[in-house]
């Protein structure tokens, strides 16, 4: 069973969940790495998330995000194509994430938040389908999760946008519109909802 380690915040680690949960593999938690098991030989100098699964130990949350999506029965019939878009979403996420993060744990500069929001959200916004998923199915894969994260995901997200004084729906109403349309698939509500780290605050954000 997969093994997950990262803080109990959503950061680089709640589209992994999200992808488990949704996607149907079973993952496990913690703060603390295994014993007997370094950092180092997943790959990391001490950074988390961490994913140790088996004989496999990996770092880099994109790869991670791959990775589950990959061994999710919920997703085993999606075409290369649609992985890949999947993949690029999840890069996105990291994008847009990083963009804000650097702001938030430096400056919080308004102006600075703004025009990532600007430059990096409309990138997003202008790729995002008017009607139904990103992958053209009757249900949600990785990239419409990623959405998901980027618009209800606490950290770093939420304080950024009320520091932007962002309306999200307002501003790239296809991205709100399909956070909407993937939080009222039945299985994205109750992984949103059963979430004890979606929406924790963190590092006095």
């Amino acid at each position: 069973m997969p093994q997950l380690i990262y803080f109990q915040i959503s950061g680089r680690g709640e589209l992994i969940r999200l992808i488990a949960q949704v996607g149907g593999v079973e993952l496990t938690e913690s703060t603390e790495m295994p014993e007997g098991v370094t950092t180092a030989e997943c790959g990391s100098s001490g950074s988390l998330p961490i994913l140790i699964d088996g004989d496999l130990k990996m770092n880099e949350s994109t790869a991670i995000e791959y990775y589950v999506a990959s061994i999710a029965p919920k997703f085993k019939d999606l075409t290369p194509k649609q992985r890949a878009k999947d993949a690029q979403f999840c890069s996105l996420k990291e994008t847009l994430l990083m963009s804000v993060a650097k702001v938030m744990f430096s400056t919080k500069d308004k102006d600075e938040l703004i025009a990532a929001i600007n430059k990096y959200w409309t990138i997003m916004e202008d790729i995002i389908p008017e009607e139904g998923f990103i992958n053209g199915l009757t249900y949600p894969t990785a990239a419409d999760l990623a959405v998901v994260n980027i618009c209800e995901a606490y950290m770093p997200f939420l304080p950024a946008y009320k520091i932007a004084e962002i309306d999200l729906g307002a501003k790239f109403p296809k991205l709100k519109a399909l956070n909407d349309r993937t939080l009222a698939v039945e299985e994205v509500a109750k992984a949103v909802n059963e979430s004890t780290t979606l929406k924790t605050a963190a590092f006095g954000l």
